[in-house]
């Protein structure tokens, strides 16, 4: 029997971080890809039957194989080919993986929070943000069979802490963050980013909501304000 669940982990950054430093590191689909130890190949591949025709169309899709290890010292191997989606946020990145036993993933990347001089985001109703400070935010929708919901959220809580942990290694290399901060195309997203933070409203990036409002894992989604609630 398949179980959807849905979970958000979100993990205060270190004040020497940079906005711009983490949304890069989001944007390196191969590097996120390779932060699993499993994986041995990873290259660009046409979007699976599964994908909806807007993520066929807008997202970067690869085909990833996992070496996995059924008795210890790597006696008993075998390989597993699957495929995930990868598409570029403003200020973070959206994922789709279709991944072995029928579990289905999908991930929203966010960088939020505030940096010195700029306003404190609203507050959100049942999650808990730093109320000053960048973060990083991982929503997470999980399709599997109910028996691997357990193990696959507890893979899913190491995962983001793992890259956490590379990010914050990352961005501590003086030469990473300096290229981040010299390109172009970082300065006009920062700028933007600056935009939203004011609460400026951005163009809506494509989406296959309903006229009804857009799901929370759509980028166009908006949590209320306090007027508004």
């Amino acid at each position: 029997m398949e179980k959807t669940s849905h979970l958000t982990n979100v993990t205060p950054l270190p004040g020497s971080i940079a906005r711009e430093v983490v949304v890069r590191f989001l944007h390196d689909h191969v590097g996120m890809i390779e932060l699993n130890p499993l994986v041995i190949q990873q290259e660009p591949t046409s979007p699976p039957p599964g994908a909806t025709e807007e993520e066929q169309r807008v997202m970067k899709w690869y085909a990833i194989t996992d070496e996995i290890s059924y008795l210890p010292g790597g006696w008993a191997k075998s390989e597993v080919t699957y495929k995930g989606g990868f598409y570029d946020l403003d200020y973070g990145l959206q994922t789709h993986v279709f991944a072995p036993a029928g579990v289905e993933i999908k991930g929203m990347w966010k960088v939020g929070g505030n940096t010195p001089g700029e306003p404190a985001q609203p507050a959100e109703l049942g999650v808990e943000l730093p109320k000053d400070g960048l973060y990083l935010r991982e929503d997470v929708e999980l399709k599997c069979n109910f028996l691997l919901t357990r193990f696959v959220k507890k893979n899913l809580k190491k995962s983001h802490q793992k890259l956490v942990d590379e990010l914050i290694e990352k961005a501590n290399n003086h030469q990473y963050a300096q290229e981040t901060g010299s390109s172009d195309d970082t300065a006009h997203r920062s700028a933007t980013l600056s935009q939203s933070l004011d609460q400026k409203p951005l163009p809506e990036e494509p989406c296959s909501c309903s006229g009804s409002g857009h799901d929370v894992m759509c980028p166009n989604y908006s949590w209320p304000t306090t007027r508004e609630r």
